[in-house]
């Protein structure tokens, strides 16, 4: 999927997104925010529950993220 400058440039933000994230959204998410803990990135932390939600991510339950 092709995004725009500004749209990467928020999925690059720390802060939790302001509209609920699509799966394309979440996978590009948790692409750059790869070395964030999904416990201190409230982004990462919304990408891993749309992911979750959608049945692409099944967490480990002994595993931090």
């Amino acid at each position: 999927m092709d995004y725009t400058l500004l749209e990467l440039i928020e999925m690059a933000g720390h802060a939790a997104p302001t509209d609920p994230l699509t799966v394309d959204q979440a996978h590009e998410t948790m692409r750059l925010h790869r070395e964030c803990s999904a416990y201190h990135c409230p982004r990462k932390m919304a990408a891993f529950d749309v992911l979750i939600e959608a049945g692409r991510i099944v967490p480990d339950s002994g595993r931090r993220y």
